[in-house]
């Protein structure tokens, strides 16, 4: 009864994928020199955004405007 039938073949193997590109040396130091831009603008304020008891974010539509409010 095995002899009526032969197995059928396989398929033949994909081809593997191409390996990824190298990263380009100038886009790294473009994305280097962007970001200090990016620190440079945002000066000394950027530096202190929080505070011990977190962001020192004024609420949406309140804003203090005397000491102690």
């Amino acid at each position: 009864m095995g002899g009526l039938f032969s197995a059928p073949t396989p398929p033949a193997p994909a081809p593997p994928p191409p390996p990824p590109a190298a990263p380009d040396p100038e886009e790294a130091a473009r994305k280097l020199r962007l970001d200090s831009i990016a620190r440079n603008r945002r000066g000394r304020a950027g530096m202190i955004a929080t505070g011990d008891r977190g962001v020192l974010a004024p609420v949406a539509g309140q804003a203090k405007t005397l000491l102690g409010e």
